[in-house]
């Protein structure tokens, strides 16, 4: 996996999420793409770390729409269990928190976890 720092994924992967299909910029910055799933796979301490720097640097609509329906529905999905109170604290801090998580969808969601995600967002 590249040894890039979190900040660095971060901030390509928002490119990537910006940057028109096809582009040379989209496909130059795509590595924080497959970095941030290979996180997913291998720490998911460092793909929370990641996610949170992401909703940092760009909380517009886009950006949060794309980690809504990836990064944050796979982390509820995957291991819910073990970020729903880190996740329920950001929505107590952070309005556009609240609004992405608003745009997660069930998926293949635990009920349990997706009721506190209802009542969260």
């Amino acid at each position: 996996m590249n040894a890039a720092s979190d900040i660095d994924i971060a901030k390509a992967w928002v490119v990537v999420h910006k940057a028109e299909m096809d582009s040379e910029v989209r496909d130059a910055n795509f590595w924080a793409y497959m970095s941030l799933d290979e996180l997913r796979e291998s720490n998911l301490e460092r793909y929370w770390k990641v996610i949170n720097e992401i909703w940092r640097l760009d909380d517009s609509d886009l950006i949060l729409s794309n980690l809504a329906a990836g990064p944050i529905e796979d982390l509820l999905v995957s291991a819910g269990n073990i970020f729903i109170e880190r996740i329920e604290v950001n929505t107590k801090v952070d309005e556009r928190f609240r609004v992405m998580l608003g745009m997660v969808w069930k998926d293949d969601m635990p009920d349990d976890i997706w009721e506190r995600v209802e009542r969260a967002s």
